[in-house]
C-alpha cells in the first residue's frame, strides 16, 4: 500500500510544482501591466530552472541523510515563501526574481527530487512507466494553473494576487502530501557504495545524457517560456492563449506517460531520438503554417507531447545505466543540462524577440537544437547495435 500512496503523493507534489510551466501566462501579465521586457520576463523563468537544477545536486546529497518526507516539507515551505514574496513585490523585478526565480526554484528542486526518486525505488522493474507517471504530474501542473489563472484574473485580480493565492494553496498541498511519501530504501538498507562524482561524470554515457537533456530542453523551454506571448503576436484570442498553455500541459502529461511506457519496450536511446525529432518538427511548424486559433492549439499540443519525453527518458536511462539506488545522486548532475537549457533557452528566445520583434528566429533555433539532440541519440543507438 505504501508504494501506491507514495506514487499518488508524488504525482500531487509534481502537479503543484509544475505550475512553473504556466510561466508564459505570468510573463505576459508582467509585460502588459508592469512594463517588463521580454528578456526580463524570461530571466526570471531562466533563473528558476537554473536554480532548480543546481539545487537538485544538494538535495540528492541531503536525501541520503534525512527522511524523504522532510525534503517534501522544505519544498512546501520554500514554494509558499517564494510566491508570497513575489506577490508583495508591487511589480519590482528584483523581488519577483528572488521570489519566483530563486526561492520557488529551490522549492521545485526539493519537490521534484523526492517525487521522482521515491516512487522509482518502489517499482524498479517499471522504471520508464513509473518515471513517466510521476513526472506527468509536473507536466500537467500548468493545466490547473492556467484554469485558476483565467478565473482569478477574470475576477478582477492582478497577477500579483494570483501569485499569492497559488503560493499559499500549493504550498499547503505539498506539505500535506509529503506525509504520504515513504522510502523503499532506507540509509541502513543501502548496500552499494555511494556514487563518486569522479566515477560517473567522465563516462561517455553521462556526457551524452547531459548534452542530450540540454539540447532537448533548450528548444522546449524556449517555447514554453514564451508560448502565450508568441501566440499573441498572431492575434490569437486571449481565451485560446490560456487554453493553449493548458493543452500543452495535458499533452505534456500524456507524452511523459507514453514515452516512459515506450522506452520500457524499445529502450531509452531510440525513444529519445523519436521524442526529440517529434518535438523539433512540431516547433518548426510554428513558422511553416499560418497561426489561427485552431492551428495554434494543435501545434501547442504537438510540442507538449514531444517535450514530455525529456524529463522522463533521461531519468529512466540514468536509473538503467547507473542503478536505481544511485539515481538520486547521479541524476541531479545530469539535470544540470536542464538547468543550463532553462537559463539559455528562454533568455535566447526573449533576446531574439526583443531584437527582431518576432519569434520567427527563436523558433528556428529551438527546432535545430531539438534536432541535434535527436541525432545524438540516434548515433548512440546505432553505436550500441554495432557493438552487440
Amino acid at each position: 500500500m505504501k508504494k501506491y500512496l507514495t506514487l499518488a503523493a508524488s504525482f500531487i507534489i509534481m502537479l503543484c510544482i509544475g505550475s512553473a510551466y504556466a510561466w508564459s501566462i505570468i510573463a505576459s501579465e508582467l509585460i502588459e501591466n508592469f512594463g517588463f521586457s521580454g528578456s526580463q520576463s524570461q530571466i526570471i523563468f531562466g533563473t528558476l530552472t537554473g536554480v532548480f537544477a543546481v539545487t537538485m545536486i544538494f538535495v540528492g546529497k541531503l536525501g541520503e541523510k534525512i527522511k524523504y518526507k522532510y525534503i517534501g516539507y522544505i519544498a512546501g515551505l520554500l514554494f509558499c515563501l517564494g510566491f508570497v514574496t513575489a506577490s508583495y513585490s508591487q511589480g519590482n523585478f528584483i523581488f519577483i526574481l528572488m521570489g519566483i526565480g530563486v526561492l520557488a526554484g529551490m522549492a521545485t528542486a526539493f519537490g521534484y527530487w523526492v517525487a521522482l526518486t521515491a516512487p522509482v525505488q518502489w517499482f524498479p522493474k517499471k522504471k520508464g512507466l513509473i518515471t513517466g507517471v510521476a513526472a506527468a504530474g509536473f507536466g500537467l501542473g500548468a493545466v490547473l494553473m492556467s484554469i485558476l489563472a483565467e478565473k482569478i484574473l477574470n475576477d478582477g485580480n492582478n497577477v500579483l494576487e494570483l501569485l499569492k493565492i497559488i503560493g499559499i494553496a500549493y504550498g499547503l498541498l505539498i506539505l500535506v502530501f509529503s506525509n504520504l511519501i515513504y522510502q523503499a530504501i532506507s540509509a541502513s538498507e543501502k548496500t552499494e557504495a555511494p556514487a563518486r562524482v569522479s566515477d560517473f561524470i567522465n563516462s561517455i554515457i553521462f556526457k551524452k545524457l547531459f548534452i542530450g537533456l540540454f539540447l532537448g530542453c533548450f528548444g522546449g523551454l524556449l517555447i514554453i517560456g514564451s508560448l502565450k506571448v508568441l501566440g499573441a503576436q498572431h492575434a490569437i484570442s486571449n481565451h485560446n492563449l490560456l487554453v493553449g498553455v493548458g493543452l500543452f500541459s495535458i499533452a505534456n502529461f500524456f507524452g511523459r506517460v507514453f514515452w516512459g511506457f515506450v522506452s520500457d519496450h524499445i529502450g531509452a536511446n531510440l525513444s529519445i531520438f523519436f521524442a526529440l525529432l517529434f518535438q523539433g518538427a512540431a516547433i518548426i511548424s510554428l513558422n511553416l503554417f499560418p497561426l489561427s486559433d485552431n492551428s495554434y492549439l494543435v501545434i501547442a499540443v504537438l510540442i507538449g507531447f514531444g517535450f514530455g519525453g525529456n524529463l522522463v527518458l533521461f531519468a529512466k536511462e540514468t536509473a538503467q545505466e547507473f542503478g536505481v539506488q544511485k539515481m538520486g545522486t547521479i541524476y541531479p548532475y545530469v539535470f544540470i543540462g536542464y538547468g543550463i537549457a532553462g537559463i539559455t533557452g528562454p533568455i535566447a528566445g526573449g533576446y531574439l524577440y526583443d531584437l527582431s520583434g518576432t519569434f520567427y528566429y527563436a523558433v528556428i533555433l529551438a527546432s535545430l537544437m531539438s534536432l541535434a539532440g535527436s541525432l545524438l541519440f540516434l548515433n548512440q543507438y546505432r553505436t550500441l547495435k554495432r557493438n552487440v
